[in-house]
């Protein structure tokens, strides 16, 4: 952490929901830590599905983050599955709790289009993500926001978010486990959906995805999946990446998790 905070390095948290939500992996719960799982040599497999302790927690937790020096990004999960009038209503509720604890500390909020893990088909939320991006740029129209979405999202609707008010594109989150060995065999998480697959295996897939995108919009891009090591990093940025995330291997190499942070910021 003190590398992060030194190099003023930005957080993108993971999701918040509106209420506390319980999904497949329970950190408090150890018969559900089969929901992450190593893959192949340097890969996680997750059916996590978006457990996390709610807007007003998460909110306080950022917020003490933010005091102690660091820089963070919440980002929010919108639940369509409720329905969108209901979920986006939800979306600018939680809006204001981070403006009631973030304070000066909130000028951006990271929307997350791209959970393969919950009730919701990510291919088929695009007209919901559009309808919130526009209620929430009415609401806010300062505020910053960033559009995180999944590798089995057209290219194009990167471009229809950033019409409708996304500043930013962040892609992408993880790999659907059938998109990585095509003919590979069944997802040991199977029953849970089959799960996402992050880290080294992800990233050639995730690569091409993003170089497509990279030619379709001019918007910035953070440009994220795979990133195992400094060259991925370089990779991204040769093919046209503003920003570059890192996740898994913050997990499982973290050494190399701090090369690629300090290079970055150099």
């Amino acid at each position: 952490m003190r590398v992060i905070r030194k190099t003023n390095a930005t957080i993108l948290t993971k999701s918040s929901t509106y209420e506390r939500h319980i999904g497949n992996s329970r950190p408090w719960n150890p018969f559900t830590w089969k929901f992450i799982q190593r893959f192949e040599k340097d890969g996680l497999l997750n059916a996590y599905g978006l457990t996390n302790d709610g807007v007003e927690v998460n909110a306080r937790a950022i917020a003490a983050a933010c005091r102690a020096g660091y820089n963070v990004i919440p980002n929010f999960y919108s639940q369509f599955a409720k329905g969108q009038t209901l979920a986006i209503a939800e979306t600018l509720k939680a809006i204001t709790v981070y403006l009631h604890h973030l304070g000066h500390y909130f000028w951006a909020l990271e929307l997350n289009f791209s959970c393969p893990n919950a009730k919701e088909e990510i291919r088929k939320n695009m007209e919901d993500a559009l309808a919130c991006v526009a209620a929430i740029r009415f609401r806010y129209p300062h505020l910053c926001l960033i559009g995180k979405i999944s590798v089995v999202h057209p290219h194009k609707f990167a471009q229809e978010l950033i019409d409708a008010g996304v500043n930013v594109i962040h892609a992408v989150n993880s790999v659907p486990y059938k998109m990585v060995p095509p003919d590979g065999p069944p997802s040991p998480l199977a029953a849970a959906g089959g799960g996402d697959v992050s880290g080294g295996p992800a990233f050639d897939r995730a690569a091409r995805y993003n170089s497509v995108l990279r030619r379709r919009i001019t918007a910035p891009i953070i440009m994220g999946c795979g990133v195992m090591h400094t060259y991925d990093a370089d990779v991204y940025r040769s093919i046209g990446a503003n920003a570059v995330s890192i996740c898994s291997v913050v997990r499982l190499k973290p050494r190399e998790a701090v090369k690629i942070i300090k290079r970055s910021a150099a």
